[in-house]
């Protein structure tokens, strides 16, 4: 073979090894930090609006495998979430309860629709006041959709009378039966539990969530609901960690590992 063709064949394989390099020179995008190292149980609303992939890291993430009580937490995008906030540019989003419940209700209803609820726990999304742009429904009065708040009512299915508890709704099986994502359960495998609409004092819905549901189908067996409540190894943590969100003078920050000690008002001076 003449010296000449022999080059030109070896030009695609320099260029190959030219493009390679580059990539491995180019920065790379920093990857996912959580508050507490923790790792999430699992992720909502992926890449495309997507529910129905739980490993989909785009997502939203939700955590059951380290609480990280008596911390605050902050993000800056609903998916990277922080302790401290060294630059002020960082969102509250719990003031020193770590990942409870209204934490992940919180984040993510703010940083995907840029609603905001400020209110002591998830109790009070029952009858509190909602920002403009949120539409409150109780059931029987409406369907949820994906990206839906499903309140529990006050000791509805096991939760707490005082302090409540709440998910974001991640599938509509039909008009009785959905799926929620949740935080603060007792039970990892309960991150994703199918739920009685009967167990909800009412459903949250931001106009910009422009989700719907797909055909029925049949729930899987189980879950919960007002005649089959979650048993003390897999429901809700009554902490009383609600989302006190104000300023920075307000911040919480509370020694405690001990989710029967951390109490809601304890950095309320």
């Amino acid at each position: 073979m003449p010296p000449t063709f022999r080059a030109l064949r070896s030009v695609p394989w320099l260029a190959f090894v030219v493009l390679a390099a580059i990539a491995l020179l180019m920065p790379r995008p920093a990857a996912a930090e959580y508050a507490c190292s923790a790792a999430p149980s699992a992720y909502i609303d992926g890449q495309g609006g997507r529910f129905d992939d739980t490993q989909d890291s785009t997502g939203f993430p939700v955590f059951n495998k380290n609480h990280c009580y008596g911390h605050p937490i902050y993000s800056t995008n609903g998916k990277d979430t922080y302790t401290t906030n060294p630059n002020g540019n960082r969102t509250m989003t719990n003031s020193g309860f770590g990942y409870q419940c209204y934490e992940l209700a919180q984040r993510y209803f703010g940083f995907k629709f840029n609603k905001w609820i400020i209110l002591p726990a998830a109790a009070d999304l029952c009858d509190g006041p909602m920002p403009a742009g949120v539409r409150r429904f109780r059931p029987g009065q409406g369907t949820p959709v994906p990206g839906d708040l499903f309140v529990f009512g006050r000791g509805s299915c096991g939760v707490s009378a005082q302090f409540g508890h709440v998910g974001v709704v991640t599938k509509v099986y039909n008009t009785q039966k959905v799926q929620i994502a949740q935080q603060n359960v007792r039970n990892e495998a309960s991150t994703m539990q199918t739920v009685d609409v009967g167990c909800a004092c009412v459903f949250i819905h931001a106009e910009d969530n422009l989700a719907r549901n797909g055909a029925p189908s049949s729930p899987p067996d189980g879950g919960w609901s007002p005649n089959n409540p979650p048993g003390e190894g897999d429901g809700p943590i009554p902490t009383g960690g609600g989302n006190l969100i104000g300023e920075p003078a307000n911040l919480c920050r509370c020694s405690s590992n001990d989710p029967n000690s951390v109490w809601p008002l304890c950095c309320k001076k």
